[in-house]
């Protein structure tokens, strides 16, 4: 009895494994990451930012279902997200030309600012990453500032997203100095390389 019952254990285990590896695009070797899906990019991260690990769910964003391949590195203050997602619908709707442009490494991307105030604590509770991040050891204390930089396949149906984040003292109160020095330090941090195809 109790064999079967392990047996049944072990088969719910690898079924619920499995799941949750449906898709994964990313590898990442030490510090290196390389997406797998139609936004194909090396992205290296440098020392002494440390990997968090990764992570693979769904999540609905916009009326959209995403599949989200997920990986975080910090150096203990500062945190790189790194995104690798694809709509599940195909439906081709990715585009960042509405954003401001920048570049990493002269690779065109889409420049988005976001900022965690203290009141958002309270949503961060049923938020995968975050908890994620914590769980890791990384302290995210708000107000939290994220330098996000976007792009997307070809075909609309993929995207790569890289954020740069750290704390602030408050998101109304964000000085152009201290944003200039936020993409400083993701400048040193991140070296990005489109993989031909």
């Amino acid at each position: 009895m109790l064999l079967r019952t392990l047996t049944v254990v072990a088969v719910l285990l690898l079924a619920n494994q499995s799941a949750a590896e449906e898709f994964d695009y990313i590898d990442r070797l030490s510090n290196t990451v390389t997406t797998t899906h139609e936004a194909a990019y090396k992205i290296k991260i440098s020392e002494p930012f440390r990997s968090l690990g990764e992570l693979h769910h769904r999540q609905e964003s916009n009326g959209h279902m995403f599949r989200v391949s997920f990986s975080a590195f910090s150096n203990g203050s500062d945190i790189i997200l790194i995104h690798a997602e694809t709509l599940e619908d195909a439906s081709g709707m990715l585009n960042y030309d509405h954003l401001p442009a920048g570049e990493i490494n002269g690779v065109t991307v889409g420049l988005r600012e976001q900022c965690l105030p203290e009141e958002a604590e309270a949503s961060l509770a049923g938020n995968r990453e975050a908890l994620f991040t914590r769980d890791q050891g990384f302290e995210l204390q708000l107000p939290f500032l994220l330098m996000q930089h976007l792009i997307a396949s070809e075909d609309g149906n993929a995207e790569l997203v890289l954020s740069y984040g750290r704390h602030v003292e408050d998101c109304a109160e964000i000085s152009d100095a201290f944003r200039s020095e936020t993409q400083a330090r993701m400048a040193r941090a991140i070296e990005l390389e489109p993989i031909p195809d």
